[in-house]
């Protein structure tokens, strides 16, 4: 499958945005998981709504902005995929205690912000979005089954498909069962056809065997084998080096399978006719 890639998002410790992430992947300065988080962006969330959004879904809405903004569209136009390993995690851990309390009470809101698809409800209410919105989770290849389902969604109904991957860590006493290591998150705007945005083209397909991405620094690595939303990091890295080349990348899949991710550089603003 060939998609376009017009917008890139992404958010963690020290890096607000796809600018700040180019100088980390490049190795041009230190990665440090402990650095604080930046501030979230969720100026598109109504006031009330902003109060009622916990980390993962402020997480989500930042990085769909970013994207968004990246790829110069108007976000009512695209189709969304939000793929998370388990949402909101901190929701999901009151809920567990109150069930194991004696009076099992659940307050409604917590209840409301529990499902998994709350990040695509939040995000397309505020932006008046009326296109389909998937939310997608498997583990620890949540990351890449919403790169596929997003790149099926753009091939097969020919539609701009807006692909947001999210986590955020569990609080205790789960966090010891479901460890993950920071807050971080990726987007990306697909396109069905190159547009003046278009930074790659990338030709994504399930292959056999496993994983074969080279290792990168011992800081991102262990980001992208201690965050599920980071399993695609190396992709982040081949699109942010500093002279770009055709080149491929192999993520894992569900056994048997991995997911190669090949890489065309375009020039943004030469549009192939």
């Amino acid at each position: 499958m060939n998609v376009y890639l017009d917008g890139i998002g992404v958010f963690g410790p020290g890096m607000a945005d796809w600018a700040a992430a180019i100088g980390l992947l490049r190795g041009e300065r230190p990665f440090d998981c402990a650095a604080n988080l930046p501030a979230f962006n969720v100026a598109c969330l109504p006031a009330t709504e902003r109060r009622r959004a916990g980390t993962s879904v402020q997480l989500a809405v930042d990085l769909a902005t970013q994207a968004i903004t990246a790829a110069g569209i108007d976000p009512t136009l695209p189709a969304a995929v939000f793929a998370s390993t388990s949402g909101d995690t901190h929701v999901l851990t009151d809920i567990c205690a109150a069930l194991a309390s004696k009076d099992r009470l659940i307050s409604p809101m917590r209840f409301h912000n529990s499902v998994h698809n709350a990040a695509a409800g939040y995000w397309t209410i505020a932006q008046r979005n009326r296109e389909p919105a998937t939310a997608v989770a498997l583990h620890t290849l949540t990351a890449s089954a919403g790169l596929l389902e997003a790149a099926t969604q753009v091939v097969t109904e020919h539609t701009p498909v807006l692909l947001v991957i999210y986590d955020i860590p569990f609080p205790p006493p789960l966090s010891a069962v479901e460890p993950i290591l920071t807050v971080f998150g990726m987007s990306f705007l697909l396109q069905p056809e190159q547009t003046a945005r278009s930074v790659a083209r990338l030709s994504i397909c399930l292959v056999a065997g496993n994983e074969a991405c080279a290792p990168m620094s011992p800081a991102l690595e262990a980001l992208r084998s201690g965050v599920p939303a980071a399993l695609l990091l190396p992709l982040l890295a081949a699109l942010a080096e500093p002279a770009p080349r055709v080149q491929t990348v192999v993520v894992p899949y569900v056994a048997p399978h991995a997911l190669a991710i090949g890489i065309t550089p375009l020039a943004p603003g030469a549009v192939a006719l």
